[in-house]
């Protein structure tokens, strides 16, 4: 195969990767947008990072999430400022060590996460359950092994 024709077929198919990123992000929306409707808060993708990662660790450091979002300090703080004002996070400061500030799920952002886990489960169920055993096996490789690139590459 030439050089042009392969440069033609990766434009193809980036062409119906973008295609199907647009669609699932389409979809995504509009089931997280049914599930979310009841909640007065305004989740980005970065906030619902932000909260799963504290969820996880139970209670973390500003560092912990920069660290998984490959974002600033400072603008960790901005979304943390507009979680903690929306009563979704506290900042905690232990006397061990004053100068770092811990971070924690109040009850109402402990649910919030549940209620994104439901949603996050239902969206991916409702999507996969349209793939056979064997497909959905071969897309988790797939996807791990892009993973696994995409890391290398930081």
């Amino acid at each position: 195969m030439t050089q042009q024709k392969k440069k033609e077929e990766i434009s193809y198919q980036l062409e119906s990767i973008d295609q199907i990123k647009e669609g699932l992000v389409k979809y995504r929306n509009a089931v997280i947008g049914e599930k979310y409707e009841h909640l007065p808060y305004h989740l980005t993708p970065t906030k619902e990072t932000i909260l799963r990662t504290i969820y996880e660790k139970q209670s973390c450091i500003v560092s912990d999430i920069t660290k998984v979002l490959g974002l600033s300090p400072g603008a960790i703080t901005i979304v943390l400022n507009q979680l903690e004002d929306e009563e979704l996070v506290k900042r905690i400061y232990k006397k061990m060590n004053r100068r770092s500030v811990w971070v924690e799920l109040t009850e109402k952002g402990k649910k919030v996460v549940r209620t994104m886990q439901e949603t996050r489960i239902d969206f991916w169920s409702n999507i996969l359950s349209h793939l056979t055993e064997e497909e959905r096996a071969q897309y988790i490789h797939i996807m791990t092994k892009l993973s696994k690139k995409i890391n290398e590459s930081k």
